[in-house]
């Protein structure tokens, strides 16, 4: 697994709407832990041009500041220092840059830099949308249904739709995964949330349904990992 923009490049976020490029992509979130900041660096520097060739690029980087672990399928290991979300022209570009020769020869400063873990997927849904992203309370969940066919989580979906019209919760990426990596296993679905301002938060935990809410999603899943962030890197592109 390689991603190209996993470097902590801080970016001004943008005041325009962009049209959405995500149609046919194939996406992957991934949980970054640095070792070695300058080798991390010199990879990041030198797989770009590989990964471009393949439609390789970041959507977002996340610098987390609170992350929750639950029950037993998500491995209790410290906060990322960074989550990517980024994409490809499809999970065969993907597959053909992680045989490419170029790269191959590189490999090496990635797993002597980092450790990662994440998923990689199919969009199911969502919508983009680039204006004062900087202002965002990101919150990216790694979901494991408590039923076989998530039955319980469309309940929760449908019964949370006011509250999270009325707490101005936005849905950026509801993906499904089909591909894991790292100490993880496969969730039944990743999803990049945010709401508009931090400072809403409070207000949306209290607001009169959100007990109600909660005890629904607490019946809808049966492990969880969850990390609330904010977007240091926004793709411009």
């Amino acid at each position: 697994m390689s991603f190209a923009f996993m470097l902590a490049v801080v970016a001004k976020a943008s005041e325009t709407l962009l049209p959405d490029p995500v149609q046919g992509k194939y996406f992957q979130v991934v949980m970054i832990w640095i070792k070695d900041p300058g080798k991390f660096q010199d990879y990041g520097q030198k797989v770009s041009p590989i990964v471009a060739k393949y439609g390789g690029n970041a959507e977002r980087i996340i610098s987390p500041v609170e992350s929750f672990y639950g029950g037993t399928t998500a491995k209790e290991f410290e906060a990322p220092h960074m989550v990517n979300i980024v994409y490809y022209d499809s999970k065969e570009a993907y597959e053909a840059f992680e045989r490419d020769p170029e790269f191959l020869k590189i490999k090496h400063l990635r797993t002597e830099s980092i450790e990662m873990a994440g998923i990689g997927g199919t969009v199911l849904g969502g919508e983009l949308n680039l204006q004062e992203v900087a202002n965002r309370l990101y919150m990216i969940e790694f979901a494991y249904f408590s039923d076989e066919e998530g039955k319980k989580y469309k309940k929760y979906e449908q019964k949370a739709r006011l509250f999270s019209e009325r707490s101005g919760l936005h849905k950026e990426r509801i993906l499904h995964p089909d591909t894991k990596f790292g100490d993880i296993d496969l969730p039944d679905l990743v999803s990049i949330k945010y709401i508009e301002k931090a400072e809403h938060k409070a207000k949306m935990e209290a607001d009169k349904d959100h007990p109600k809410v909660e005890k629904l999603y607490g019946e809808a899943i049966r492990d969880l990992i969850w990390i609330e962030g904010r977007a240091a890197f926004v793709n411009l592109k």
